[in-house]
């Protein structure tokens, strides 16, 4: 506790190139009902006057040049003189009692806790694309990113809205910088060992993630390579490993024998499931063009996450190289 009686917490924000976004995410956390007692800005090398944004406010600013997120989070874990600590990103704007809000599902035997994310912005294709992430068919088993509306025990939390006890991760062992993604399922693993992590719907950041269907093509294909590289089999892991084997067989196998029935029934189930989604989004949104778009956006999401998960099982990063 600090003199005033609140929890001593450090909050961690990671940065690459967010000057356009980073001042109304310090703004929201330097305006929470409990002040935190540093915040810490890890920045990857920016280009666009990020740390310049940064200066204007009372923060620690430390560099790092590794490339990516688990370690620019384990340097700040590394620096963090709190009891707590909070992580948070540059793009995300937290609600005023964030921190309050996180700290009060603490209970015997938690040792993180993490709260959901509102993704936002503008446009046929953003829209679709926060629509197809907020379904379990889109966003998998995570209670984050689907906005479950009931507390539940997970097995790991996302960085952009989380809090531990830092002792906690420490005996975890942190976060492995050799990772380049989905280093939050990696840790959680290990930390869930220590102690249990806890999702709240409760507590809300807004995500401003604005992406066309070239960048979330993109980001699924390094989800895919990410999911691979930290080694953690779960849910989402189950899709890309099987897919190809039944478009071999849908490919191989004749048509009129029975072993093409699972196949093409299982093709058949995902095809529906997608219809079905976009005619329902289309029909609560009172546009057509969902019936489209809402498809076309799980087709790219599942076929890239599929192809990177692949690309990286064959030809696997090198270590120290994004």
């Amino acid at each position: 506790m600090n003199s005033t009686g609140n929890p001593i917490i450090s909050v961690i924000i990671p940065v690459l190139n967010m000057a356009d976004k980073l001042e109304n995410c310090l703004q929201a956390v330097f305006s929470q009902t409990i002040v935190p007692h540093e915040v810490i800005i890890i920045d990857g090398q920016s280009t666009d006057g990020t740390v310049d944004i940064a200066k204007k406010f009372d923060v620690k600013v430390i560099n790092q040049d590794y490339g990516w997120a688990a370690a620019a989070r384990q340097l700040g874990l590394e620096a963090a003189g709190g009891q707590y600590v909070a992580f948070t990103d540059g793009d995300c704007i937290p609600p005023e009692n964030w921190l309050e809000g996180l700290l009060a599902e603490f209970e015997d035997g938690v040792v993180g806790v993490g709260g959901g994310v509102k993704n936002v912005g503008e446009g046929l294709w953003i829209q679709s694309i926060n629509h197809v992430l907020g379904t379990l068919l889109g966003g998998g088993n995570s209670a984050q990113g689907r906005d479950i509306k009931n507390k539940r025990y997970e097995k790991d939390i996302n960085a952009f809205n989380c809090i531990y006890l830092k002792d906690a991760l420490i005996e975890a062992g942190g976060f492995n910088i050799h990772l380049s993604g989905a280093d939050e399922a990696e840790l959680g693993r290990r930390v869930i060992k220590v102690g249990r992590l806890l999702y709240t719907p409760n507590v809300v950041v807004v995500h401003d993630h604005k992406r066309g269907l070239a960048k979330f093509a993109r980001q699924m294909f390094n989800y895919g390579r990410w999911r691979r590289e930290c080694r953690v089999w779960s849910l989402p892991v189950i899709p890309p490993l099987v897919a190809p084997l039944i478009l071999i067989m849908l490919a191989l196998i004749p048509w009129v024998s029975s072993m093409f029935i699972v196949p093409s029934a299982l093709a058949a189930l995902y095809l529906a499931i997608v219809f079905i989604t976009g005619v329902a989004v289309s029909i609560s949104e009172r546009n057509w063009r969902y019936l489209f778009s809402i498809p076309i956006v799980y087709m790219i999401q599942h076929s890239l996450f599929t192809l990177g998960f692949w690309r990286e099982l064959i030809l696997p990063r090198k270590k120290g190289k994004t």
